[in-house]
């Protein structure tokens, strides 16, 4: 005798269109909320153009980096405390060893990077694993370690890169422009391809069904500690792109940076983008728009008038709603199922 969850059964019921609002609901109610807030904030200002767009996804895309490398971490059952800090480091290495390098170099050197700081942040999930010390616990120690280095590595703001590696991030050889393309296609690409992997091979799914219920993958014979190492690799990777997109944009790297606020970002952005903290559940895809939002409401409370010290606070309250909201989410769909 074979038994069948209520949602399946609603999902069996529903029709074609329904199920697929059900499915990616979330998703596409981020990025409508991405857009109307666009709208909005192009009523703000007295002109809203292609400079505009540019400066959005420009300065938005290490913040989206992050939220990805964040997102599949917590999807497979762990959650990083150091990306931030990861993020930092990468920025002031390919700083330091980018200056004066033709652009191959700095091609080479990046690539470099993003090996490098998924091994390492590999290497925090394998200790992890063979410790059985919380996540929370291990990354945040990781937190500082990698700030420490990059202070060492680079103690003062400094450093630069090629012009043709800004470009690519910016669509300026200056860093300031009026072409948001080159960094919308170097974050498609990237988000693209981590979000194919993750629902369509096998190793993917794994993160799935390991965050979901690791009982129950050591049965189907998914190793869970290998899945989650594998996690923070593809983590690292991402928040290493992540800093070499700031180096880019800011044509320096700073250590002086506080990894821990760029982490608190990362983890609002990916229970903005419907990312269930407990694991399992999520979309690289949605984790863009929120990630977009997030850098965009500074300056929409900016153009409202807003000072520093309130937006502060209100942006605080608006990422403790959407948590609450989400948890609340959550607690239902468990309640029902």
């Amino acid at each position: 005798m074979t038994s069948t969850s209520p949602d399946a059964l609603v999902a069996g019921t529903q029709a074609p269109w329904r199920r697929w609002l059900r499915r990616h609901g979330w998703t596409l109610g981020v990025w409508l909320l991405l857009f109307l807030l666009i709208a909005y904030y192009a009523t703000l200002i007295p002109r809203f153009g292609a400079f505009q767009v540019a400066s959005i996804v420009n300065n938005a895309t290490p913040l989206v980096f992050l939220a990805v490398a964040q997102a599949v971490i917590v999807i497979a059952g762990g959650i990083d405390l150091g990306v931030g800090g990861m993020l930092v480091l990468s920025s002031v290495t390919a700083a330091r060893l980018m200056e004066g390098q033709p652009f191959g170099v700095t091609i080479v050197l990046a690539v470099l990077i993003l090996l490098a700081a998924a091994v390492i942040n590999s290497g925090v999930g394998w200790i992890i694993t063979r410790s059985n010390v919380p996540d929370i616990v291990i990354t945040l120690g990781s937190l500082y370690v990698f700030q420490g280095l990059a202070l060492a590595v680079l103690p003062n703001p400094g450093g630069g890169t090629s012009e043709g590696f800004r470009w690519l991030f910016t669509g300026s050889d200056t860093g300031i422009g009026t072409n948001p393309w080159p960094a919308a296609v170097m974050m498609t690409v990237a988000v693209a391809a981590v979000a194919w992997w993750m629902g369509k091979t096998r190793s993917g799914l794994s993160l799935y069904a390991a965050g979901s219920d690791r009982t129950a993958a050591f049965l189907s014979g998914i190793n869970a500690d290998r899945v989650k190492i594998m996690a923070y690799a593809v983590g690292g990777a991402f928040a290493a792109l992540a800093g070499l997109a700031n180096t880019a944009i800011a044509g320096r790297g700073n250590a002086t940076t506080v990894g821990g606020n760029l982490t608190l970002n990362s983890v609002a952005a990916i229970v903005l983008g419907g990312v269930a903290l407990t694991g399992g559940i999520g979309s690289a895809i949605a984790v863009v728009p929120a990630g977009i939002i997030l850098f965009f409401l500074n300056p929409i409370l900016t153009a409202m008038g807003v000072d520093p010290s309130s937006a502060q606070v209100i942006q605080g309250v608006l990422i403790v709603f959407v948590m609450a909201a989400t948890g609340i989410i959550e607690w239902r769909r468990r309640r029902q199922a």
